[in-house]
């Protein structure tokens, strides 16, 4: 069979080791493709994006090409290249490849499944593994990024309106001048009376594009919201200050969560300010003497997944009580929830097809739907694999000789510094200097070695594994959160006809 290989390369922002940069990826693909006759007719590259998100620009094209057949094979240096998410290795090596009948090679990992796709049990576990090591160095990235936050340095991926990073120093944002002024008349609107919502309606009717549609985002429809304007008017960066702990994670419980306010700690005049500290307090107490206690804490299955396949906005939440009369006494009936598009409210020219679907009938479609497709993941597979496949990678993924190298270079200048202070009389001053940087320099390595050997000790639990596969594919405490790490979008229409686009 002839081939025409697409090759995909990837490399994160965590990704420090040279071995799995771009270039040496497109490297050792050619070397192999070259040495085997395979013919590279396409390649796809997502630069410094985590294998953990489904929605990286070339790996979606990729996809697309399989799809239309314009590429009958996929080489990769590693698995991890292609994915860190379990969920989506079991539906791409067990369902996606092998219907398009698509050859899959990882180079490092000795795979290749030619056209016998039995050979490829393993596939799932190794995204398994890969996913245990994301959470392994998670700490050290967090680490970095709030000490860099502490001197003031600016890490988030995103700008929040009104700001832009500065061009020359990436650690750094400025002012936006073509928007800044918003961010003030917003602040001004407020302070003069009006509401979150009347702010968000005068910005819409002005044509005004939304903070989304301004930074290159996406739009289906360009009106700005209330709970908009309120993250605009809470943010405490317009006053010239970076809140350097917002979010905390909990290491057991693997989830990350916000700080509460009164805990918030600063790192100030970090930037140019755009509101003065006296009038964004003025806001703060606004908001809080305008706060409306809400009548429930909504915390429903499908929350923030349900939008209208005509008009693209999302559907409301909302319920109704059927009044039923009863020995000539009007009685209120059972409580119903359902979704109803709310443009046709707000923005009737826009949507006035006026849709609506039961929350129970919903909710048995998705989850009928989720365990059809997780039905398929293997629960029996050998788990043994996974853990010595993250063993392998663990000591290539981490190069302690590099770091115990740079310790040894680090010795033998304390040595050295010793030998010049008794040969050339040193001033003492002088020699304590010195050799308190190279202590510290030393400690800090001997720390950092530590470290990689205690997580390199650690091993993946084989029955730990299965019983996490079992879970997902029983759908054992399901709830939003978990709806959301698997489901990406549901769409109804004016037939109640439901579409649902996964993340895997």
């Amino acid at each position: 069979m002839e081939y025409n290989a697409g090759i995909y390369l990837r490399l994160s922002h965590e990704d420090t080791e040279k071995s799995n940069s771009i270039e040496n990826q497109r490297y050792i693909i050619e070397q192999y493709a070259k040495k085997n006759g395979f013919e590279i007719v396409k390649e796809y590259i997502d630069n410094g994006i985590s294998g953990l998100l489904q929605n990286r620009p070339a790996f979606q094209l990729l996809l697309k090409d399989i799809e239309n057949k314009n590429i009958n094979m996929v080489i990769v240096k590693d698995y991890s290249r292609l994915t860190r998410d379990y969920l989506m290795a079991g539906w791409l090596t067990e369902n996606f490849f092998p219907d398009k009948n698509i050859r899959f090679v990882s180079i490092v990992d000795n795979i290749d499944t030619g056209n016998i796709y039995s050979t490829s049990d393993i596939m799932p576990f190794l995204a398994i593994a890969n996913n245990k090591h994301c959470e392994d160095i998670s700490k050290k990235v967090k680490s970095i990024k709030k000490n860099m936050k502490k001197e003031g340095k600016f890490v988030e991926n995103y700008v929040s309106y009104g700001y832009k990073k500065d061009e020359e120093d990436k650690n750094k944002i400025v002012e936006d001048e073509k928007v800044s002024y918003i961010v003030k008349m917003i602040f001004s609107m407020y302070l003069n009376g009006k509401t979150q919502g009347q702010i968000a309606r005068y910005l819409t009717s002005q044509g005004i594009d939304t903070a989304k549609k301004y930074k290159g985002r996406k739009v289906i429809i360009n009106e700005w919201r209330a709970d908009s304007i309120g993250r605009i008017l809470k943010d405490p960066i317009y006053t010239g200050k970076m809140i350097i702990n917002k979010y905390y994670t909990n290491y057991k419980t693997k989830r990350t969560y916000k700080t509460p306010k009164e805990k918030w700690k600063f790192a100030y005049n970090t930037h140019n300010a755009l509101i003065s500290e006296e009038d964004f307090e003025k806001v703060q107490e606004l908001l809080e003497s305008r706060k409306s206690v809400a009548k429930n804490d909504y915390n429903y299955l499908l929350k923030g997944l349900v939008y209208c396949k005509h008009c693209g906005a999302r559907m409301q939440y909302k319920s109704i009580k059927r009044t039923k009369v009863h020995n000539k006494k009007i009685e209120n009936g059972k409580e119903t929830w359902y979704y109803k598009c709310r443009m046709i409210y707000c923005f009737p020219n826009i949507c006035n097809k006026g849709q609506c679907i039961k929350e129970s009938v919903l909710n048995e479609i998705v989850i009928k739907e989720l365990k059809k497709v997780l039905s398929k993941l293997d629960t029996n597979k050998l788990g043994e694999k996974a853990v010595q496949y993250y063993d392998r990678r663990n000591k290539e993924i981490i190069n302690i000789e590099k770091i115990k190298a740079r310790k040894r270079k680090v010795e033998r200048e304390i040595s050295k510094l010793y030998d010049k202070r008794v040969k050339s009389n040193m001033n003492i001053e002088t020699f304590k200097k010195q050799y308190e940087e190279l202590n510290t320099k030393e400690n800090k390595l001997k720390k950092q070695i530590e470290e990689i050997e205690k997580i390199q000790s650690q091993r993946l639990d084989i029955e730990e594994i299965q019983k996490l596969i079992q879970d997902f594919k029983e759908l054992k405490e399901i709830d939003n959160d978990f709806i959301k790490k698997l489901v990406d979008r549901i769409t109804v229409s004016e037939d109640k006809e439901v579409e649902i686009s996964f993340k895997f």
